[in-house]
Formats: structure tokens, C-alpha cells, sequence
């Protein structure tokens, strides 16, 4: 058996994987607006055509470590609030989701970028994304404007801290309350 990954019988996955593991580690030391796909083809000791191939180009590459950084940040979450319900379940998840967020290189660097902006606007319109606060909260996944507000709630405590720290947990409680009563209202 080789050890050359751009060969055997799944390669064409294991290339992917490989390229988006080297894209987030470049995007950790780099940030994501200096991302080049040039330093990736040198890195992983392939040719551009080669990364063009396997992951489509550098928008669906960045795509691609976003998704790989968010399931990995959420399976933290879930392993956080799996034993949890209620009130304790949504404040929980709000808090191991800010400071994961906050902690991880590769999503410091997304919300570092230049684009961060259109990325949380993105973030908050994903269908996905509200689907999977809806588990790990434990709100109605067809409640969309409830999922939606824990989805825009958790980005605005990541992306605007408040200026005293001990505020924090009392915004998070806030917004665990508001969105229970909101699950709550909505199911009468």
C-alpha cells in the first residue's frame, strides 16, 4: 500500500479531505482573505489543476472548510447539551457555541475576514444552520423566525462582545429565556 495520497482506491476523496485540512490550516495561520490557492498546490505538493479538481476552486474550498469547521463545532456543542433539557440545554449550547466559536483559529479567521459581515448575514438566512440550533437548542426546526433569532442571537455575542465580560452569561441567559418563550408562545 502507497502512502502517496493522490493515489489508490479513494483517492478522489481522500484528496478533498486532504486539500480542505491543508486549506484550514493555511486560513488559521493566515486568515481567510489571504488564502491563496497557489500556496495550497505548494503545500500539498500537487498542481493548482489538481486542487481545481478535487475541491471546484477557492469559493467552494472556503465552502468546504467552513461546513468542516462548523461540524466539528457542533458535534462540541452536542456533546455539551446530549445529557441537558430545557432552559439549562439552550444556555448551555449558546455558551459552548460562543466560546467555541471564539476559541477555534479557523473560525476566528471567518470572522476576522473582510467579508465577515456578508458571512454572518449568510449565516443567519441558512436553512441549515437554523435547522442545527434548532437541535442543540431544542427548538422547533419549522419555527424558522425563533431559529433564526438563536442563529443571529449566538453571532452577535460572537461578533460584538459585550464590553464588560460579566455581562456575558446574563446576555446568554437572555437569549435562552427569550427563545424558549418564544418556542413556547408559538406552540399554543
Amino acid at each position: 500500500m502507497t502512502d502517496d495520497w493522490l493515489l489508490g482506491s479513494a483517492r478522489a476523496e481522500t484528496a478533498r479531505n486532504r486539500l480542505v485540512d491543508i486549506a484550514g490550516t493555511l486560513i488559521a495561520q493566515r486568515g481567510v482573505d489571504k488564502f491563496d490557492l497557489n500556496e495550497l498546490a505548494a503545500r500539498s505538493h500537487c498542481s493548482r489543476a489538481t486542487v481545481y479538481r478535487h475541491t471546484g476552486g477557492k469559493q467552494q474550498l472556503l465552502e468546504a472548510v467552513f461546513v468542516s469547521t462548523s461540524t466539528r463545532l457542533t458535534h462540541t456543542v452536542h456533546a455539551a447539551v446530549s445529557d441537558r433539557t430545557g432552559l439549562d440545554r439552550a444556555r448551555t449550547a449558546i455558551a459552548v457555541a460562543v466560546r467555541e466559536m471564539r476559541s477555534d483559529r479557523i473560525a476566528r479567521q471567518f470572522l476576522r475576514s473582510r467579508h465577515a459581515g456578508q458571512q454572518a448575514l449568510a449565516a443567519s438566512r441558512s436553512p441549515a444552520l437554523a435547522e442545527v440550533a434548532a437541535a442543540l437548542i431544542g427548538l422547533d426546526p419549522a419555527d424558522t423566525i425563533t431559529t433564526s433569532t438563536a442563529v443571529r442571537g449566538v453571532l452577535a455575542l460572537v461578533l460584538w462582545p459585550p464590553a464588560d465580560k460579566a455581562d456575558e452569561p446574563h446576555l446568554i441567559e437572555a437569549l435562552a429565556v427569550g427563545l424558549l418563550a418564544a418556542r413556547d408562545a408559538r406552540a399554543h
